[in-house]
């Protein structure tokens, strides 16, 4: 009987390999803060309307004083100032100022109406300005104020004129937008070439590390600014600062970037320019006509707690107003402050923990805090042990390293921290105009029979001491 035949095998197929399954990328996507906030400048007031124009004050004139008590307190040369500026070289400033001005309004609203009418008008499109012809018209612009400059006055000038461009926006625009031509010039620190480089980068500030008093810190105000001068013109901002050590001034003409740096169109340039130090800024922007009662009340009002400074509003109707320096010092240079323990709140107290250098809690709670002693800081520890003990765990001591704590022993050491009584901030951290310097500069300021004044005692709020 014969054996059955074996089938002969045939080679297997070689199995395909199976499809990759495809990696699902992710859709969230990480911007930067300049390209969130080139889209969104309205959320720092730059919102088209009768506020916009007092924003640009609000921002411009309140770093042109930080930048003038910023001098006053480094120079090792002030000038010496009379008790209040001299009214003579007031009146003749103001007649020099009031020589090259004009109604910018009334001659917009003419133009207006002889278009409406069907009249020739000339609507030449604006030239692009060389740094040159900038350079020049900075020039020009110091002319008038030169009886200031050579006594070294702590002066700020803001300027702001309606101009035609009718490539950007018809001269009778059915919305009521206009063009401004915004101008910001002061006596102060000035910026070296590596600090005027990053000057209108968003985030980049001088101020925003320590606890000060100042009046701008975050590094938002001028980014923000200049983001809505592109954003609405399209056109650069042309700056020049001279630092007070420094014998020449840097030029530059710039704009900002979303991917917050600079695109320079001239410069930056270093010359031999008059004036001993400061900053002078030129932008342009989009906005609806100027109105009475916003800008010049915000300025005049600022003139009043900032008595120590001369500043000249020159508004588009062409009226020069000037507030002149009606006292003789400068406030006492506010010392840096620690945050103050009554109004810390649970995630400031755990950043702050998150970030100190100090090794143990000892050195948190008495380095990182004003008003807070050794033995209040005990008393802290101890009352969080307690706590700590009732749930059956290990108690804190002074010795405690600070990245060792655990959740719960943070939030019961905060509990403890946040219960105790604290005195008053202290006083040096906070620098208030003065009950006298502000009754004077009241009186000097509007004639009045009687004025009185009252400094309430210093406080604080979200770790910030204060004083109204």
């Amino acid at each position: 009987m014969s054996s059955p035949k074996k089938k002969s095998k045939k080679p297997a197929k070689p199995k395909a390999s199976p499809a990759p399954i495809p990696t699902e990328t992710g859709v969230i996507k990480q911007g930067t803060i300049a390209k969130f906030m080139r889209k969104r400048t309205q959320l720092v007031g730059f919102e088209t309307g009768l506020n916009k124009h007092t924003q640009y004050s609000i921002e411009f004139l309140d770093n042109a004083i930080d930048a003038l008590e910023s001098w006053w307190w480094k120079t090792k040369r002030r000038p010496r100032l009379q008790d209040h500026l001299d009214s003579k070289v007031v009146e003749d400033v103001r007649t020099k100022l009031e020589e090259g001005q004009f109604d910018t309004i009334a001659f917009s609203k003419q133009l207006e109406r002889n278009i409406r009418a069907g009249k020739e008008v000339d609507t030449l499109t604006r030239r692009k300005e060389t740094i040159e012809e900038r350079i020049t018209e900075f020039r020009k612009f110091l002319a008038p104020l030169r009886p200031l400059l050579t006594k070294r006055e702590p002066l700020v000038v803001i300027e702001l004129k309606e101009i035609q461009m009718p490539d950007l926006v018809p001269i009778d625009d059915e919305d009521g937008f206009k063009v401004y031509e915004f101008t910001c010039f002061d006596t102060g620190v000035g910026m070296v070439p590596s600090d005027l480089e990053k000057y209108g980068i968003y985030l980049a500030s001088s101020k925003s590390e320590k606890l000060r008093q100042t009046r701008g810190s975050q590094g938002f105000g001028a980014p923000s600014a200049f983001s809505d001068a592109q954003n609405t013109t399209g056109k650069p901002i042309f700056t020049v600062s001279k630092r007070f050590t420094s014998d020449e001034a840097t030029v530059t003409n710039f704009y900002t970037t979303t991917a917050n740096t600079k695109d320079h169109v001239g410069g930056p340039i270093d010359l031999d320019l008059p004036f001993h130090h400061g900053t002078f800024i030129k932008l342009f922007y989009l906005n609806i006509q100027y109105r009475r009662g916003y800008a010049d009340i915000y300025n005049e009002m600022a003139s009043l707690l900032n008595a120590h400074v001369t500043i000249i509003f020159i508004d588009p109707y062409g009226k020069v107003h000037i507030y002149p320096r009606r006292v003789n010092a400068f406030p006492e240079e506010p010392k840096y402050a620690q945050p103050h323990p009554a109004s810390i709140r649970i995630g400031e107290f755990q950043d702050l923990l998150r970030e100190t250098r100090e090794s143990d809690l000892r050195g948190f709670l008495t380095k990182a805090f004003c008003r807070l002693s050794s033995n209040r800081a005990k008393k802290i520890v101890g009352n969080a042990s307690k706590d700590l003990r009732r749930r059956h765990l290990d108690d804190l001591k002074m010795s405690t390293p600070t990245d060792t704590l655990s959740k719960t022993e943070v939030e019961l050491l905060y509990r403890s921290f946040s219960s105790e009584d604290y005195i008053a901030p202290p006083t040096d951290t906070v620098v208030p105009v003065g009950e006298e310097v502000f009754e004077q500069t009241i009186k000097l300021a509007y004639n009045l029979d009687f004025t009185t004044a009252v400094t309430r005692t210093p406080t604080s709020g979200k770790g910030l001491s204060f004083a109204v």
